[in-house]
């Protein structure tokens, strides 16, 4: 049985893509026959140092501090040892300080070393991520160049990067995994009361989505001014579902709130809503945005989860970000930072209507078969 060491900083209970794409991989690896183990972070005390979920091993390194969203373990070094030595590949998915640990190790004891970018720490934003862009540089370049294979969603961000540039040969373009649960009625209604609204409610009142993290990157001052545009001329309800209080490494919440507050006529902060239940929230919206204006976002897995649950979305003209509407034809890319021309996409949307055969070829595109066929091939 094949041995597969799945390595990032942040697994479950935390809320991201990578922790999701994390997941996903994890107990799809399990299913196919893999032998799996996630070595991670124990980044709140109340996580057990080892656990199995859904056959998958779990292994979390004490955390002795936090910068931002990175953090010091100081067992770590042991700790990847005892499981690099026992494993067949190495799976690092970046950003990820420490993967130039794993990777020097993997390399001593003569294990593949695959890496899966998610995205990587520009030189704007917050203090602490210039910090963590310059200083983290070296060690993620070193983790590249050790790398025997290099997972990327997409050639247009691939091309973009300050890293996988260099190494194109290495390059494999695999679509992040999309799974979306059917339907929950009573959770749609649910989500509906929550809002102050039913089903049967006029259809005048037109629901803008966003899912994720209320993170500095994600452009969400910049969306709820556009709303604040488009409700000048049409009813709408912009709804923020994701985590917002006690986000590893960000504090954005506290200078989004006063925001939020002063246009609460029609933003509501509905918080996180379980994976299971997002087909549900798709489903009322009739628009889903995804306004980030940095490469922290290299895709946004939330959008082909719309595309296939029949939602149109509108989109950052980021590399990777703007490839889910190009790719289906089921949105509008947005210029980054614009809030008239981002109002303006999202009325596009509102009045569009994506058919059968859209949604079909959506499904296709983002197949979670292709995803698991494609990581067996890797690992083998």
């Amino acid at each position: 049985m094949k041995k597969v060491l799945i390595c990032c900083t942040y697994y479950e209970p935390n809320i991201s893509g990578v922790t999701v794409y994390a997941k996903i991989l994890a107990e799809k690896m399990k299913s196919e026959g893999f032998d799996v183990t996630v070595l991670s972070s124990r980044f709140q005390k109340n996580l057990a140092k080892q656990e199995v979920k859904d056959g998958v091993k779990i292994k979390r390194s004490e955390v002795l501090f936090r910068l931002g969203k990175g953090v010091f373990m100081p067992f770590f070094l042991s700790d990847a040892i005892k499981e690099v030595k026992k494993t067949d590949v190495v799976s690092c998915h970046l950003p990820q300080v420490e993967s130039f640990v794993l990777a020097i190790l993997a390399k001593v004891f003569k294990k593949r070393l695959m890496i899966t970018h998610h995205c990587e720490f520009g030189i704007d934003g917050p203090w602490h991520n210039k910090l963590i862009g310059l200083v983290t540089y070296p060690f993620h370049f070193l983790t590249y160049f050790l790398a025997d294979k290099i997972v990327s969603y997409t050639k247009d961000y691939a091309y973009t990067s300050i890293f996988l540039r260099f190494f194109k040969k290495k390059l494999v373009f695999v679509l992040p995994p999309v799974v979306v649960e059917g339907e929950n009625k009573s959770k749609t209604e649910e989500i509906l009361r929550s809002l102050k609204l039913s089903q049967d409610d006029d259809e005048s009142v037109k629901i803008i989505g966003y899912v994720g993290r209320i993170g500095w990157e994600k452009g969400l001052d910049i969306l709820i001014m556009a709303c604040k545009k488009i409700n000048k001329k049409r009813k709408v309800k912009l709804v923020l579902v994701g985590p917002y209080k006690d986000v590893a490494g960000d504090k954005s919440y506290g200078k989004l709130r006063k925001l939020i507050k002063k246009n609460k006529d029609f933003v509501v902060l509905l918080g996180a809503i379980k994976h299971d239940h997002l087909a549900s929230f798709y489903k009322i919206c009739d628009c889903l945005v995804l306004p980030s204006t940095n490469n922290l976002e290299t895709f946004g897995i939330v959008q082909a989860e719309a595309m296939i649950s029949g939602c149109g979305v509108v989109a950052s003209d980021l590399p990777g970000v703007r490839m889910p509407v190009k790719l289906t034809g089921m949105g509008k890319v947005a210029k980054i930072g614009d809030s008239n021309d981002l109002a303006k996409k999202i009325n596009q949307v509102l009045e569009s209507k994506y058919s059968k055969k859209q949604i079909k070829k959506a499904r296709e595109i983002f197949s979670l078969e292709k995803f698991v066929k494609e990581y067996k091939k890797i690992f083998w």
